[in-house]
């Protein structure tokens, strides 16, 4: 199996850096620039999230109350979907970004410096990152709201098994007992739940790195002369998960 190119080292993109450093275009290539780190690194961030899903689904077989399953499956199927959106959309800007730098070099090889300047603009990189965010929100949204009905389904299960083992203790002048920890079909979907949490946790993450990463191009573009940092960028995007912990869905409270 061959490893994918990463996607600076893509002869397209590397040749447009080249004649943007070249001719002194700084702004048009930090633009181009700043999507390109950003797309890089969700890569390692999407691949955490799809390994996790896959181990999820492995998880939903073990579930032996067949209506509680098919509840857990049809939030697992709505949580992939939501995945794989994102995902096509993130492969989409990639593919159209390789093929806009082509442009981009014929352009210039063509009309000029100034015909340079308009294709990096007409690529609308900012657009693209707000878009990006906006879908990563969504996702996050998305996923809590899985959360919280997940939550509600073991919630309501463990009550009711307790409840029916009170009434037998009761029945025979033993004491009640509180609900205790959630095992078998509850304890599977708490570790469901706590998924659909990390997938939250990871897409507000990447929603935060295409807001820092628009942030400081339009500081650059502004004249600012703080440099980005763009390993600073993959840190935050890879710690998403542990930083993100002290998020908790309102609907998780309130169960």
């Amino acid at each position: 199996m061959e490893t994918a190119v990463a996607l600076r080292e893509q002869p397209e993109i590397r040749e447009l850096f080249e004649v943007l450093e070249g001719n002194g275009l700084k702004k048009e290539r930090q633009e181009v620039e700043s999507l390109v780190n950003y797309l890089e690194g969700m890569e390692s961030q999407f691949g955490e999230v799809i390994k996790e899903l896959k181990e999820v689904r492995g998880q939903l077989e073990q579930i032996q109350d067949r209506g509680i399953k098919a509840t857990a499956a049809r939030l697992l199927d709505s949580a992939e979907g939501k995945v794989q959106e994102i995902g096509t959309q993130i492969a989409f800007v990639k593919t159209n970004l390789v093929r806009s730098a082509k442009n981009a070099v014929q352009e210039f090889k063509e009309k000029g410096v100034e015909a340079l300047k308009k294709a990096v603009s007409a690529m609308k990189i900012p657009t693209v990152l707000s878009a990006l965010k906006e879908s990563l929100h969504s996702g996050m949204e998305s996923m809590e709201r899985n959360a919280a009905k997940i939550g509600i389904v073991g919630g309501e299960l463990n009550r009711a098994a307790q409840h029916t083992k009170n009434a037998g203790r009761a029945l025979i002048g033993r004491r009640i007992k509180e609900p205790a920890e959630p095992k078998g079909d509850k304890g599977i979907l708490a570790k469901v739940q706590k998924a659909f949490l990390s997938f939250s946790r990871s897409f507000a993450a990447m929603e935060k790195a295409a807001d820092n990463a628009q942030k400081r191009m339009e500081q650059f573009c502004r004249g600012g002369d703080k440099k980005p940092s763009v390993k600073a960028e993959l840190r935050q995007i890879k710690s998403g998960r542990s930083a993100g912990q002290k998020m908790q869905p309102a609907r998780e409270q309130a169960r």
